[in-house]
């Protein structure tokens, strides 16, 4: 299974189960046939930013923060509000430029997209590459990013 896929069964359990501990991630998961390591779970824990949350009577349950559970477009939007100053696209390529410091985070909201039309993404500090799959899906991701910004 793909770390995209585990991590949103992770999302998926946490938000219906109350999942107290490390180990008891690692066994539901196993219970439905998605073997993990406590190391592979502790580094979905870390990546996805889970926190821990009162359960009631002295006990404690994995959540997602309040940020992290808006969809990504929205969260895609409000960044680039503030970070984007243009966009270009040229056959299957789209460069963004953003304000210094924010391309990693942008280039994380995008890849959460999951949009098929991208085929990868590479950021430096103020830009991010958009490699799409065809010159047409350039066009039209960069229409939809800059129709975000307004």
């Amino acid at each position: 299974m793909r770390k995209r896929e585990r991590q949103a069964t992770i999302q998926r359990l946490i938000q219906d189960e109350p999942i107290e501990r490390q180990e008891d991630l690692v066994a539901r998961l196993n219970e439905l046939h998605i073997p993990v390591t406590q190391a592979t779970i502790s580094r979905d824990i870390k990546d996805m930013q889970l926190i821990k949350v009162p359960a009631g009577e002295g006990h404690y349950r994995y959540s997602i923060p309040a940020e992290k559970q808006l969809p990504a477009t929205d969260k895609l939007r409000r960044t680039l509000i503030t970070a984007m100053k243009w966009g270009e696209a040229m056959d299957n390529f789209i460069h963004l430029a953003l304000l210094p410091g924010t391309a990693a985070a942008v280039e994380t909201l995008i890849e959460q997209l999951d949009d098929q039309r991208i085929f990868a993404t590479i950021s430096g500090d103020a830009s991010i590459l958009i490699i799409c799959r065809s010159a047409k899906y350039a066009t039209a991701v960069l229409a939809e990013l800059e129709a975000m910004v307004g």
